[in-house]
C-alpha cells in the first residue's frame, strides 16, 4: 500500500485534546470538577508568555476600567541567606495551578492547604498536565512565580470620590502565597512544600472568599495548551450567564484586540489568531452562545459551563 493510502494517525497531543473533550462532554454540569480563579482575572490577564521583565519592572495589562499589575517580590534562599528570584507567572500552567490552589483553599476551609499528593508527578497527573521531567520542571518553576508574585488590580470607573477628591479604587498589592519552600532536595521530584502544604496570604484569601469565579477543570484541561484561550474562556463563564436573555452585549474588534490581543501588534492578525481560539474555546464552553462576524463579537445569554458546588477530586 502507498504511503498515501495509509490510514491518518493523529499526534499524542492531538489525541489526547480529543479525548479530553469527549470524555468532558460525557459529563453534566453538576459532575464537572470545580476550580476558581478570582474574578479580577475574567477581566485582566498574566502575562501568555515569560514577559522576562527586570526585577523592578511589574507587568501590567489594562482593560478598560481594570489595570493588573504582577510583580516579583523574591523569595529568602536559607541555604544561601540570599534572595532568590524566578520571574512573574505566565501561561497556561500558571492558571491552572492556580485555579487549583484556590480550589482546594476553599473546599478545605482554609488557607492553609493540604495537596494531598506526596509527589509533584501525581499533582500533575490530576490537574491535567503529563508527568515528563520537563513538564514537573516547568510546572514547578510556575508554582515558584506564583508564590513570589504580588499582584493589585485598579478598577478605575472614572469617577471622582468626593470625600477625597480622587477617582477609581485601588486595591492595595496583595501576595498570593506566604508560605513555602523550595530549597528542600531530598528527592526532585518530591513536592517542594513545607509537609505539602502552601499557605496563601491573609489579604489574597480573604479576596479570594469574596470573589471566587467557578470554572470547570476539565474545560480547562481541553485549553491547557493555550493561555489566550483559557483567558477567553474564562471571561465567557463570567460574563455570558448575566447578560440579560433579550439584549445582546456587542464588542468591537479594537475592544476585543485591547482584551485579548496585547501581544499581537496587527488587528488584522489577532482577527485570525482569535477566530481560532474562540473555536478551541467552544469544544470546552459548548452552550456559549456567540457569534464573530466582520464588526465583532455577540455575546447572548448562555448557561453556566458549571453548576456544581466544591467537587474537586484528587488521588
Amino acid at each position: 500500500m502507498s504511503d498515501d493510502k495509509k490510514e491518518f494517525k493523529p499526534s499524542k497531543y492531538a489525541q489526547s485534546r480529543h479525548d479530553l473533550i469527549m470524555s468532558a462532554r460525557q459529563l453534566t454540569p453538576e459532575e464537572l470538577e470545580q476550580v476558581y480563579l478570582p474574578a479580577s482575572l475574567a477581566h485582566v490577564y498574566f502575562p501568555r508568555r515569560d514577559p522576562k521583565l527586570s526585577i523592578d519592572q511589574p507587568y501590567t495589562h489594562t482593560n478598560g476600567h481594570y489595570t493588573l499589575s504582577v510583580s516579583e517580590r523574591g523569595m529568602l534562599n536559607k541555604n544561601t541567606g540570599r534572595k532568590d528570584y524566578f520571574g512573574l507567572p505566565f501561561g497556561p500552567k500558571a492558571r491552572i495551578i492556580l485555579s487549583v490552589i484556590n480550589a482546594m483553599a476553599l473546599q478545605q476551609a482554609s488557607p492553609q492547604i493540604d495537596l494531598n499528593a506526596d509527589s509533584l508527578s501525581t499533582f500533575l497527573k490530576h490537574i491535567g498536565m503529563t508527568d515528563g521531567g520537563n513538564q514537573i520542571a516547568q510546572a514547578r518553576n510556575q508554582v515558584s512565580r506564583l508564590a513570589t508574585a504580588t499582584i493589585s488590580v485598579q478598577y478605575d470607573n472614572g469617577r471622582i470620590n468626593p470625600e477625597t477628591g480622587q477617582g477609581g479604587a485601588t486595591n492595595a498589592d496583595i501576595n498570593l502565597i506566604s508560605g513555602i519552600d523550595f530549597w528542600k532536595k531530598e528527592s526532585p521530584d518530591q513536592l517542594t512544600l513545607w509537609d505539602r502544604n502552601i499557605i496563601l496570604s491573609e489579604d489574597y484569601w480573604k479576596s479570594l472568599q469574596k470573589h471566587a469565579l467557578p470554572l470547570s477543570l476539565e474545560h480547562l484541561r481541553i485549553l491547557s495548551g493555550n493561555a489566550r484561550a483559557i483567558d477567553v474562556y474564562t471571561f465567557l463563564t463570567y460574563r455570558l450567564h448575566a447578560i440579560s436573555k433579550t439584549k445582546p452585549v456587542f464588542l468591537t474588534w479594537p475592544l476585543l484586540h485591547e482584551m485579548f490581543g496585547g501581544d499581537i501588534a496587527r488587528l488584522d492578525h489577532f482577527k485570525e489568531r482569535f477566530r481560532q481560539v474562540v473555536g478551541l474555546v467552544k469544544l470546552a464552553y459548548s452552550n456559549a452562545n456567540f457569534e464573530l462576524d466582520n464588526r465583532g463579537m455577540t455575546l447572548r445569554n448562555s448557561p453556566p459551563p458549571i453548576t456544581g458546588k466544591d467537587k474537586l477530586l484528587m488521588p
